[in-house]
């Protein structure tokens, strides 16, 4: 089975949607140059930055701790700390070696604290149930293998057209009892809290980290500033 047939369609399907997600997504990001910085942080920046527009929200959660994490060692750099030593160095000791030098502030050091707890570490690790902690919904489970065999026969259905998707799932659960169900006891409902959240959180996550990244830079990065 390949994953396409018409290279061409897919390439203009493709197109389609990410112009469309760039006409919604490009209006709510930042619009100014960057201030100062390292050729390595401007192609992080908009990697991260381009990923958002294209929607790709999971992706671009993850680039965002990256992206922080390279920020704060490029300060410990500046400050004389070599690349051997820096690269040893996870996110948690780069903040540890910060505070050690006094070289960010108080406020700063808080900020990457929250960051690292609440986003680079969850989303690096890709831990979907420390992120979806306590969320539920009202869902059925379906009971036993023969739901695998039901699932074949109605998407067969689907297929040859004899039913909808619609009809077909409300098909599945006929006569079963909805409950409530966790992100906790079934991986599939932490993965769709998940992917809500992340859409939920992408954008302004994004813009508290860019604002950051500009005053760090402005601070730090400036050559009159490099202190």
């Amino acid at each position: 089975m390949v994953l396409f047939e018409d290279k061409d369609k897919l390439i203009q399907n493709e197109l389609k949607n990410l112009k469309d997600k760039l006409e919604v997504n490009l209006i709510k990001l930042p619009n100014e140059e960057l201030p100062f910085m390292e050729p390595h942080l401007r192609a992080l920046y908009f990697q991260t930055y381009f990923l958002i527009a294209y929607g790709f929200n999971n992706s671009s959660l993850v680039m965002c701790g990256v992206l922080l994490e390279s920020l704060i060692k490029q300060r410990l750099f500046d400050k004389g700390i070599s690349d051997d030593e820096i690269e040893k160095m996870d996110l948690g000791n780069v903040i540890k070696r910060c505070c050690k030098e006094k070289i960010i502030s108080k406020e700063e050091i808080d900020f990457l604290k929250d960051k690292k707890d609440k986003l680079r570490n969850p989303y690096i690790h890709y831990n979907q149930f420390k992120l979806t902690k306590g969320m539920q919904t009202l869902g059925w489970v379906a009971p036993g293998n023969e739901t695998v065999q039901r699932l074949i026969e109605l998407d067969k259905k689907v297929k040859e057209g004899l039913l909808t998707e619609k009809e077909a799932q409300m098909e599945l659960i006929k006569g079963m009892t909805p409950k409530v169900i966790s992100s906790k006891e079934v991986r599939a409902v932490a993965q769709t809290f998940k992917t809500d959240i992340d859409e939920k959180i992408a954008i302004p996550t994004f813009l508290e980290i860019d604002k950051f990244i500009r005053e760090f830079a402005d601070k730090y990065f400036k050559t009159e500033n490099k202190s």
